[in-house]
C-alpha cells in the first residue's frame, strides 16, 4: 500500500524585529530573536499519479490556495533542482493562522522541503542532496523559510539570511492572540516606509537576555487597529512577564510564567474583547530535522 509520510511545521515567534535599513536592492535589513512553538501545522504526503491537495476543515477556516502555496512551491523547486519528477498527494493540516506573522506558510514549505530531502536520498544513495542544497531552495521561496529548516532558538541577521543559534529561556509559556486579520508582509514594510519608519511608542520590555521590540509595530496598527487593543490588554496582566507583537502581525503574544496565570487572563480578555479571536497557548520547543513519520491513513483528521 502506498503510505502517508508526515511531518510537522511549527510556528515561528518573533520575540523581537529590529529594522536596520535597505540593501542596494531594497531588501530590509533586520535583526531578529526568535523561538518555535508547540503550535504546528501537519503536512501529509504520498506519491501519486497526478499532483493534489487537500486541507482540513477547521472553525478557524485557515485556507489557502490549492493552486498557489509555497508547499506545491516547494515541491516544484525541489523537482526542478533534482529533476525527480514525482507527482504527491498533500494533504495538510491546518493550525497556524494565515497572515499572522508565524510564518505558517514558512514552516510548511521547509517541512516539505525536509521531507522530501528525505524521500530523494532514500531512492538515490549516489547522489544525495545535501541540507545546504535546501536553504539555497529555501531563500528563493522566503526570507523566513532557511530559519525554519532550523526550527531553534535563532537570531537573524541581513535579511533574515544570517543565523546563528542562541537561546531563549525555557519553561516559561506564551500566548498569541490573533484578532483574525490577514496582514500581508509586503503592505507592512511599505506602509514602515510610507510613514517614515516610525516607531510605536510602546516601551520596550525584557525576556532574559532578550530586548521585546518590533519596529513593525505601528505600521502594522495603521492598517489593523485592532493589534493595539489587544496589546492594550496585555499591557493591564499584573503578572505578564512581556508582551509584543510577532513578526509583521497581527498575532500578539504574552509571555507568562505559568498557565494558570494565562487563564485567569483569559477570563478578563474574554470579558472585554472580541472572544472569536484565535486563542492559543503552549511552550516553546527546539525541533530537529528527524520527525518524519509513516502512516497507513491521514489520522482520523479529515
Amino acid at each position: 500500500m502506498n503510505k502517508y509520510y508526515s511531518i510537522i511545521a511549527p510556528a515561528k515567534l518573533n520575540l523581537n524585529l529590529f529594522i536596520k535599513g535597505k540593501n542596494k536592492n531594497g531588501y530590509h535589513l533586520l535583526e531578529s530573536d526568535i523561538c518555535f512553538l508547540e503550535l504546528t501545522d501537519k503536512i501529509y504526503i504520498k506519491k501519486s499519479n497526478k499532483d493534489l491537495f487537500n486541507q482540513s476543515k477547521t472553525p478557524n477556516n485557515f485556507n489557502i490556495d490549492p493552486n498557489d502555496n509555497l508547499i506545491f512551491k516547494a515541491i516544484n523547486q525541489f523537482r526542478i533542482l533534482t529533476k525527480w519528477n514525482i507527482k504527491f498527494e498533500v494533504y495538510l493540516d491546518k493550525k497556524i493562522p494565515i497572515g499572522a506573522g508565524l510564518g505558517g506558510g514558512s514552516a510548511d514549505a521547509a517541512s516539505t522541503l525536509i521531507l522530501l530531502r528525505n524521500l530523494y536520498n532514500k531512492e538515490h544513495n549516489i547522489k544525495k542532496i545535501d541540507l545546504s542544497t535546501l536553504y539555497n531552495i529555501g531563500i528563493d521561496l522566503g526570507s523566513d523559510v532557511p530559519a525554519c529548516l532550523h526550527s531553534k532558538d535563532l537570531r537573524l541577521g541581513g535579511y533574515g539570511n544570517k543565523i546563528t543559534r542562541t537561546k531563549v529561556i525555557n519553561n516559561y509559556y506564551f500566548l498569541l492572540i490573533n484578532p483574525k486579520i490577514n496582514l500581508s508582509t509586503r503592505e507592512v514594510f511599505q506602509q514602515y516606509d510610507a510613514s517614515n519608519s516610525n516607531e510605536s511608542n510602546i516601551p520596550d520590555a525584557r525576556f532574559g537576555n532578550i530586548n521585546i521590540h518590533n519596529s513593525l509595530l505601528s505600521s502594522a496598527i495603521d492598517l489593523a487597529p485592532q493589534i493595539s487593543s489587544v496589546l492594550s490588554h496585555l499591557q493591564k496582566s499584573k503578572t505578564i512577564t512581556a508582551y509584543g507583537m510577532t513578526g509583521s502581525g497581527s498575532t500578539c503574544f504574552g509571555i507568562f510564567k505559568n498557565i494558570n496565570e494565562i487563564i485567569k487572563f483569559l477570563e478578563f480578555f474574554n470579558k472585554q474583547d472580541n472572544p472569536n479571536y484565535f486563542i492559543w497557548y503552549g511552550q516553546k520547543k527546539n525541533y530537529n530535522m528527524n520527525r518524519i513519520r509513516t502512516s497507513k491513513t491521514l489520522e482520523n483528521i479529515v
